[in-house]
């Protein structure tokens, strides 16, 4: 397949999430124009912020907990996130067709409706790979009065939707879902919704308690046993998220909060109680949504006790249409959909998702090598 083949197009999305863990980029093929778009995976590729560059996992750690710093630390950790998306775009390039744009997310490292920040320069990345890239795809969402996010339940309406309705999962930082209609159903049915803390507590636990990045397929959830009075605690602090009625951002980041409430216990207990009170969470905001198909995306379905919970917890197994997207790159693929959506014309923010009114300008912000 060729980039830009008859009406056939294909855009590498990139997506770097509150994890702060790397990046994930995909190639997809989109056939077709607007709502009648479909799309198809070729291929991703992951590269952690560690292996592009030794110490950048921490450097994106500490702006994200809002550590006082410089203009100069600043612009520097953009550059050299821009170099990280270089490499892993890179390695994409190796075993997909050539784009004909790139859509970048950026690093979140503020979110705050109106305001909100995802860091990574995108010139040199313009420049490095010889492609327009598509950028700051939150800009005109938050202009428009609208939260920014979440996005994805756009692109979720185009790789998800079936015969009936379905909600997709994203384990990710936060988690965050999205309710989707029969496919054919009109765009503005589509409802979508950040729920609760996920892997930023999680990884947390994993780092300070046992001394790895993450909780590899959560051996240690699964060795551990719930403490039922840390569960209470840990299930109140993530029912208020999942209540506001509005994007988690910057305020809402309450891992150290969480994690003191487990601090007494051994570290699988704390994992496993962790688990369960993010998975009954997610479990109690969807209930009364009587989906039929349940699709989990995000770095959390690498979580073996996680997932398990959710499917024993939400009936329904995942929609035909969940097969040929790999979840580990959900996200990724999304905003090179969001990203040919944007050249067509079309918003990434739904108004009944994020609440903007009709926009004025541009989708997102394009720049050309």
């Amino acid at each position: 397949m060729i980039a830009g083949d008859g009406d056939v197009r294909v855009i590498h999305g990139c997506m770097s999430g509150t994890s702060c863990d790397g990046i994930d980029a995909a190639a997809v093929a989109i056939e077709g124009h607007g709502w009648a778009t479909r799309a198809h995976f070729l291929a991703g590729a992951s590269l952690s912020y560690d292996d592009a560059m030794p110490g950048l996992a921490a450097r994106v750690r500490a702006a994200l907990r809002q550590e006082p710093t410089t203009a100069g630390v600043l612009a520097t950790l953009a550059h050299d996130l821009a170099e990280a998306h270089v490499q892993a775009l890179r390695a994409l390039a190796r075993t997909a067709a050539a784009p004909i744009a790139i859509a970048m997310h950026g690093q979140t490292l503020y979110h705050a409706p109106p305001i909100s920040l995802q860091l990574c320069a995108p010139w040199p990345v313009a420049e490095a790979l010889a492609v327009p890239v598509l950028h700051d795809l939150r800009g005109a969402d938050l202009a428009a009065g609208g939260q920014g996010a979440p996005l994805t339940p756009t692109s979720d309406f185009i790789m998800y939707a079936g015969t009936a309705p379905t909600a997709v999962v994203n384990l990710g930082g936060f988690a965050n879902a999205t309710v989707l209609p029969p496919r054919g159903s009109d765009p503005s049915a589509v409802r979508g919704f950040d729920i609760c803390l996920c892997n930023q507590l999680l990884d947390e636990l994993a780092r300070t308690r046992l001394g790895q990045p993450c909780d590899w397929d959560g051996t240690a959830a699964l060795d551990g046993t719930v403490d039922r009075a840390a569960l209470e605690s840990v299930m109140n602090l993530l029912a208020e998220q999942a209540s506001s009625g509005r994007s988690l951002g910057t305020a809402d980041e309450s891992v150290a909060t969480a994690a003191s409430m487990l601090a007494h216990l051994a570290p699988g207990d704390a994992c496993a109680t962790a688990v369960s009170a993010i998975a009954q969470t997610i479990v109690a905001t969807l209930r009364d949504h009587h989906v039929r198909h349940l699709a989990l995306a995000g770095g959390g379905v690498l979580n073996l006790a996680l997932e398990g919970a959710l499917r024993d917890g939400l009936p329904g197994g995942p929609p035909p249409t969940a097969a040929q997207w790999p979840p580990a790159f959900r996200e990724a693929a999304a905003m090179a959909i969001l990203g040919a959506l944007a050249l067509d014309g079309i918003a990434p923010g739904l108004p009944a998702v994020t609440g903007r009114r009709s926009l004025a300008g541009c989708c997102c912000t394009t720049i050309r090598p």
